[in-house]
């Protein structure tokens, strides 16, 4: 039990004085350069997720239109052999 209570004790120091040094080093300002830096690999990330969302999107697009145009020539071709 007292390990248990000394393994507790020593846990909750060592917490505290970790976010003692954490908050010091925020008002230092130590992670504005690591947030500005974060925030930009995010904004870049979103917009190459969009750009890919846009250009599978378009991909469909031509894939359906290119269908659908084989299927009206195949139907014309059709239409000609039984007007025949």
């Amino acid at each position: 039990m007292k390990k248990v209570i000394l393994g507790v004790t020593l846990g909750a120091a060592v917490g505290v004085t970790l976010g003692y040094l954490a908050k010091k080093a925020y008002e230092k300002g130590y992670f504005d350069s690591m947030s500005d830096s974060v925030h930009e690999f995010a904004f870049k990330t979103k917009k190459k997720i969009k750009n890919a969302v846009d250009s599978c999107q378009n991909e469909m697009e031509y894939l359906k239109d290119h269908a659908e145009y084989e299927m009206s020539k195949r139907k014309r071709k059709r239409a000609e052999i039984a007007g025949e």
